[in-house]
This record gives structure tokens, sequence and C-alpha cells, in this order.
């Protein structure tokens, strides 16, 4: 018997969230890209083969429905026709219902069902046939043409279709194009929250109460936290899929797959459920906390998780939501039966980064920066051997630019400058600043955090951890009983500006307001002792380990980490 894989797949989910700054469309277009998995895939195929049913399977049936999810969908078919004329149905429903979201599909050579192997080796191929299928692809901007003159979206930059009554209580309509309107319709009525269900159920709050969050993220929150959080490893899980299986045939390949991604999808579903728990515990809720936990959930499919958040909660639910995946997923016989019998993954972990924005800062550069931080907090892998969480994070106070290079380069110092001639720094101080110096490059950050608490004592996470992180900044937002702050505003502020002019220098400011801060909490900022850094110990032993400090780090989480609450 010869089959067919057919692969789809929406490959600009990125940017048909982030074209727009308008949270009602950033929900609608999260609504939008799960239509691929959760209806014109399934509508295509039960108009095309009577009575359809998920549970069919490709043995004694003419279609199979492999696998769905994370905005991608596997479908086997027996006939070639058939395939290629569901591609065409697929694809033609998003254009109709998702306009500017590019949908693409391609049907495989056909591959004989009982010959072991041969639907791993159909999977690898299909996913090699796509990419240039949806490079060849038309983008938006060359689809929606302009002539005749139309007016401009106002949200999307694209050609106008039509104008649009705005909510709020004077009427007043702008233009928009399809692809706003499309988002408007999928996000539903503001009144009611519809079209909001889905969403609302994996934030575990009921429609009206999201609707809600979503007119605090856009009108009301002072910051807004981005959080992009994805899991480790499992490219090279997928890759090697075949090894994972237990026995060679097709039937217990497919079997096993749509297994272990049913699972990780509901882990992550519920390490973001009980993230959200643990933010309502502490206190977290829209108008001072009686309203609903300021999260709204973008895209939860798979390992991929994309959030928006009351920057007051960003780093807290994200350490949560991390914490919680690597225990779910741990727990879960479905995904880690399979993984022990490949051998090189032990357990699974993930990493996030977060960007802290002002509301009105373009979510498409917040995201980029979130995605750029996520890329950096993974960088954890190379340091430490086995699963390891992490995360990085930034706070945007200069809105001139959002590019994580450009900024991590303004905290590298690679020529100290010299000592004031007027002032002496002691022996140890001076050689902090030589081997600095030698070593080539001192960060005045120490990201990324270490999540997992199985790796505490793995010798890169000394300091790093996310308990230091909190340490550091319980230190930093300690109260007097009047208060007071126990550590000077103004002294922390010459502490900083200490880091910009090299480790000695810092050490000598530290080393004069030690023995009247010390016992205030400046002594929980110290890398080394006397010291605000301290060194690295890289993974591998030819190249020498920076010196990093955790003090920048600190004073930027203060105000969007909350401490001292029980887990």
């Amino acid at each position: 018997m010869h089959v067919h894989l057919v692969l789809f797949e929406a490959w600009n989910i990125s940017r048909f969230i982030s074209v727009t700054n308008k949270r009602r469309e950033i929900a609608g277009a999260s609504e939008l890209i799960t239509y691929l998995d959760r209806r014109w895939v399934k509508d295509a195929a039960a108009e095309l083969f009577d009575g359809f049913d998920p549970a069919w399977r490709i043995e004694d049936k003419p279609v199979e429905l492999l696998e769905t999810g994370a905005g991608n969908a596997k479908v086997l078919v027996r006939d070639a026709g058939l395939a290629r004329l569901l591609v065409t149905r697929v694809t033609s429903r998003a254009l109709r219902d998702a306009p500017g979201l590019e949908v693409c599909g391609v049907v495989s050579a056909p591959f004989d069902w009982l010959a072991d192997g041969l639907l791993h080796e159909a999977l690898g191929l299909a996913a090699r046939q796509l990419a240039p299928v949806r490079t060849s692809l038309p983008g938006p901007d060359a689809r929606f043409l302009r002539l005749p003159i139309v007016d401009q979206c106002r949200s999307t930059g694209l050609p106008a279709e039509s104008l649009m009554r705005q909510p709020g209580p004077e009427p007043s309509y702008e233009p928009r194009s399809a692809e706003s309107r499309a988002k408007w319709r999928a996000y539903g009525k503001q009144d009611d929250g519809d079209g909001l269900g889905r969403l609302a159920d994996l934030a575990g709050t009921k429609p009206e109460q999201l609707g809600r969050v979503v007119e605090h993220l856009n009108d009301h929150a002072e910051w807004v936290g981005v959080v992009y959080a994805d899991g480790n490893g499992l490219g090279k899980v997928f890759g090697a899929f075949n090894q994972c299986v237990d026995g060679g045939s097709n039937r217990r390949y497919a079997d096993t797959l749509r297994d272990f991604s049913a699972a990780m999808q509901a882990a992550a579903r519920d390490a973001f459920l009980e993230a959200v728990g643990a933010m309502e515990h502490a206190g977290a809720g829209v108008k001072g906390g009686d309203g609903p936990v300021p999260v709204l959930p973008l895209i939860l499919g798979g390992d991929d998780m994309v959030a928006l958040c009351d920057g007051e909660w960003a780093l807290t639910f994200a350490e949560a939501y991390l914490r919680e995946f690597e225990r779910l997923t741990a727990a879960t016989e479905k995904i880690m039966e399979p993984l022990r019998r490949q051998g090189e993954v032990a357990a699974l972990s993930a990493c996030a980064g977060v960007a802290i924005v002002k509301p009105h800062f373009p979510f498409a550069a917040s995201q980029d920066l979130a995605y750029a931080l996520l890329r950096e907090a993974k960088q954890v892998k190379k340091e430490i051997e086995g699963p390891c969480s992490a995360l990085s994070f930034h706070v945007l106070y200069d809105s001139s630019g959002a590019d994580l290079d450009r900024i991590r380069r303004q905290i590298t110092l690679t020529e100290l400058p010299q000592w004031p001639p007027t002032r002496q720094p002691d022996e140890a101080a001076a050689q902090t600043a030589a081997q600095a110096a030698r070593d080539g490059r001192t960060v005045l950050c120490a990201q990324p955090y270490v999540v997992s608490a199985s790796q505490q004592e793995a010798p890169w996470a000394r300091g790093r951890h996310w308990r230091d992180l909190e340490q550091r900044v319980a230190a930093l937002a300690s109260r007097g009983d009047e208060g007071e702050r126990k550590l000077p505003a103004s002294q922390l502020h010459e502490l900083r500006e200490g880091l910009f002019l090299g480790p000695a220098v810092a050490d000598a400011r530290l080393e004069n307001l030690l023995p009247a801060y010390g016992e205030s909490g400046l002594r929980q900022l110290l890398g080394d002792p006397k010291s605000l850094f301290w060194q690295e110990q890289r993974r591998d032993p030819g190249r020498p380990g920076r010196w990093v400090t955790g003090l920048l780090d600190a004073m930027d989480a203060e105000g969007f980490l909350l401490v001292g609450v029980e887990r």
C-alpha cells in the first residue's frame, strides 16, 4: 500500500502577529493562526472524504490526520490527486479567512506504508520540499496592490479595504485592510469577548475577563512584558525520532509521534496554567489585584510559548512557566519513554527571553528583542552539561533601539580605562582589574540566569541561579522601619556608575560603602569577597572566563520581579 504525506505550515506567524501594535488585533491574529490545525485541515478533509473522522487510520481508510498543532499539520493520504486537492482547499481557505497569513503545503512522493522507516524519511523530505515552496510565494505587500490608489490601513500599512468603526463612546472610523478586519472578526465583539474562548481557556479564565486583560495591556499598563519561550533540544529529538520508537513499523512511528506531540502540547498548556495560578496566588490582577491575572497567551503550541504580560509580573511569570514546564514534562510518561529510547536527552528543559517595554513601543520590535533574548538564554547549553532551563531579560528604557547586540556591547568593557591619578586602588582591586584585562572582557551583566534547581551546583551557574537574582533584588528593595531604603539610591547610583569604569573603580567604591551598608544588604550584591565581580568558569578550560557582575541585572529587575513569596 502506497501513501502520500501532506505537510502544511503557516510560516510567517511572527510577522502576522506583530505587524500591528493593537492588542485586540494581536489576539485576533493568534486565533487565526490556530485555524490551520483546528479548522481548515479538518474541514477540507471532511469535504473530500465522506464521513471523515480524526480517529481514522490509513490502513483501512483513505486519509489519516497524523499530527496538528503549532501552526502546522501532517496528513496521510492514499490518492495523489486528493492529496493535491487537499492542499488547494486548505490554502484557498487561508487566503479567504486570514489574508496576510502565509500557508503553504507540499505532497510527498508515494512511499510504501508497510516498509519500515519510510514515514520518518518522508517527513524529512517533505520538510526540505517546503522551504523552496514557501520562499517562492509572493508576500502580502505584493498580493495587495495599491492600484487604483487607495488609503493605507492604520494598523498594518497594507491597502485599506474599507472603513471600520472603532470602539469607544464617540463613533469613529478608520481605514483598515482585509488582514486587519479578519483579525478583528477573529477577536470578536468588544462587549462580550466572542472569539476569545480558546485564549481564555488557555489562560484559565472567562472570555470577558480576558477581554479586560487585553484592554489593560493596551490602555492602562505602565510596562508590558513580551515573553518568548521554547523547548531545548527538541529539534534534535524530532530529527532522529525513529530512535524514539519501539519497533520500526510506520504505524508504531505514527502513533508514538502523535502521542509525543499531544503530550508536549498538553504539558506546555498545563505549565502556562500553573504559572498563571502562581501569579494569582501572589496577588496578580488588573486594577489593583481585583481583576483577572494580566497575562495574554498568543502562541501556545508544541514547545513554543509567546505571551504578553503586565511588566510588573513578567519575570515572575516567565520563571514559573519554565519551572513548571520542566516538572510536567519529566512527569509525563508519553514524553519521557520515547526520550529514554533515544538515550541522549535525560529530561526536557526550556529557555525564555523577556523584553519589558512601554505599552506603545512597536510590538514587532519588542518581539524581536524577546526572541534575541531567548537565543541568548539558549547559550547556556554550551556551558552546562545536561538539561537546563534558563532566562534572559531586558528592560528597555532607551526606545531608540532594541537591538540586543548593541545593548550588550554597551555593557561590555574590552578596554579598561586608566585609574584616576588622584585615587589609588587597593591591592585586591588592582589584581581584579589586571585579571580582567588579561581575560580581555568584563561584562556588566550575568545573564542568562539558570532556573533549573538540578543545575544549581554547576560551576558556570555560580552567581547565575535565579535565586541569586532574587536575593540581589530583595537586598535592593529592602526597607527600614520607617519605609526608607536600607541601601540609599544615591549610593547605588555611585556603584552603578563605577561599573562602567571597570572592576577596580567599582570595587574601590564598594570598599568605601561596606562599613556603613554591609549589613544592610550590600553584601548580598557581592560576587567574590570584597568585589562586585566574579570570574565565570567556562565548560571549555581552554577559554578564559569573563568577569561578570549581577548588580546591573538586579537594578534593572527591581520593580519587575516579585520576591519573598512562597512557591
